[in-house]
């Protein structure tokens, strides 16, 4: 009797309480994502973010559900229209899932949980850059480092010995840990298909740099945790500068730091490390290394259509890049290479130009980036040159080719060959001092994305990408002529003409 009492409560309570709770529920969750659906509520999270980013914002879809969070459909953001003439491209579009700790909504308070940013786009602009404010003064904080050095705050330690010194080093380090931010409740960015190039407008939108296929889970706020990051490649221009990539990442309060990674690239051995300050000043830093050792590429990165193989008996490589993320003017970086036995060697012609050494030093400061020295020296041929690029993307160079008689018919050969002289010429380069050499000096000028450099018989310009293309028909041409068995034409056979 009472188990058919309780079995009859049970069903009243179902169908008087609990279904019409669910239905009531459930039609407040329909009508919910219906408003949120309105002109007017997204225009109130557009305006919402406008605020913070300083950008123009436009949310195509907007709907939420206590289990999946917030969902926000083809966001784009632009610049204002002040600067709208800047970019031809969206500086970001994306599709954006949020996930928040609902406690927290009772209180006043919006605390991301969770973001996954999925096919994500952003494209910025160097003219937009240049823009970014100058040098802040200087602060307490300190530069983000990925060594285990002091934590903001922390005491240095001091020479010599102390008394008591076990005590006092764990005292140093409880100091430090105590000086850490609050941990807060974690926080994470999970990227998901996602794109980030730099190009310049007045190439139109197009080459530049670009990471693609950008994916990770990196952990931003909370206790200390390890995250990853990979992508598909890197491209310069439209060309292929390396392939797929990935690194361990750590969330160390408050930075975010790229661990110390040891990575193989077009047979280099390359180390890796950074790390960025999340919380106060955005400051950032980036070591890369390759140590001395011998090297042997089989291809020419970016050079694919060469056929070219690159050996060294000792390659050394070191670069850095440090600053404050929102300040262009504050980025400082170097970058120096060295090699000596050099050699390009042809797959199929078999030809080897050798080179005694060869070095690269460049440099980074308040957004320019110079190329102070770069030369690869041998007694039949050298190239020596340097230039730079300003933040807006303009760029200037100049390369002098030195070579010897042989080469010098060569190189007026090839130049010829590839229609890069825009006519037949007896030599495309000049006498030096004496006539056992001769030289020629290519001055490069332009944008990134569209740069020219007078390779005509006359000194008329030609853009870079016309005579790259040019280039690779004619390698590609003489390739495959030599796998035929046909007898390249050769300058003896151009100057009788």
């Amino acid at each position: 009797m009472k188990a058919r009492q309780k079995t009859s409560a049970g069903i009243v309570i179902t169908r008087w309480l609990v279904v019409p709770l669910s239905v009531l529920s459930l039609g407040l969750l329909i009508v919910s994502n219906l408003v949120l659906q309105t002109r007017v509520v997204r225009n109130w999270f557009e305006h919402k973010l406008e605020r913070r980013s300083g950008c123009e914002w436009n949310i195509g879809s907007l709907s939420w559900t206590p289990w999946t969070g917030i969902q926000m459909r083809d966001v784009t953001a632009e610049l204002r229209n002040q600067e709208a003439g800047m970019t031809v491209r969206s500086l970001c579009r994306a599709d954006v899932d949020v996930q928040v700790y609902w406690d927290a909504l009772p209180k006043g308070m919006f605390e991301p949980r969770e973001v996954r940013i999925r096919r994500g786009t952003i494209a910025i602009p160097m003219e937009l850059l240049a823009l970014l404010p100058g040098e802040e003064a200087p602060g307490k904080e300190p530069t983000a480092s990925p060594e285990g050095s002091p934590e903001p705050g922390g005491e240095k330690s001091e020479v010599g010995p102390k008394p008591g010194g076990k005590k006092s080093g764990s005292q140093s380090a409880r100091g430090r840990e105590q000086d850490r931010p609050p941990a807060g409740r974690p926080f994470m960015v999970i990227l998901d298909r996602c794109e980030i190039g730099v190009y310049s407008n007045k190439g139109k939108g197009k080459g530049g740099f670009a990471l693609h296929n950008l994916r990770g889970e990196l952990p931003l706020q909370g206790e200390d945790a390890p995250g990853w990051i990979e992508c598909d490649g890197f491209t310069l221009g439209g060309r292929v500068l390396s392939g797929a990539w990935r690194n361990r990442v750590e969330w160390h309060r408050p930075f975010l730091r790229l661990a110390p990674t040891e990575f193989e690239w077009e047979g280099l051995s390359v180390r890796s490390e950074g790390s960025i300050r999340m919380r106060g000043t955005p400051r950032f830093l980036v070591k890369i290394e390759v140590p001395v050792g011998p090297m042997r590429m089989n291809r020419v990165p970016m050079a694919l259509w060469s056929g070219m193989g690159v050996e060294a008996g000792r390659v050394h490589m070191r670069g850095s890049l440090r600053g404050t993320l929102t300040s262009l003017n504050s980025w400082r970086g170097d970058l120096e290479v060295e090699a000596s036995g050099l050699g390009l060697t042809h797959a199929v012609w078999g030809d080897k130009v050798a080179f005694e050494h060869g070095k690269l030093t460049a440099s980074m400061r308040g957004g320019t980036f110079q190329v102070i020295d770069g030369r690869l020296h041998s007694e039949q041929l050298s190239f020596l040159g340097n230039g730079m690029m300003v933040p807006d993307g303009r760029v200037r160079g100049v390369l002098r080719v030195v070579a010897d008689h042989d080469r010098a018919a060569a190189i007026t050969r090839f130049a010829v060959g590839a229609m890069l002289t825009g006519g037949w010429t007896r030599s495309w380069l000049v006498p030096l001092v004496t006539s056992d050499r001769h030289y020629r000096d290519l001055q490069l000028q332009g944008t990134l994305d569209r740069a020219v450099v007078d390779v005509g018989r006359k000194g008329e310009d030609m853009e870079v990408s016309q005579v790259w293309n040019r280039m690779i028909a004619f390698v590609k041409n003489e390739t495959e002529e030599t796998e035929r068995g046909v007898v390249p034409t050769h300058q003896d056979q151009f100057l009788s003409q």
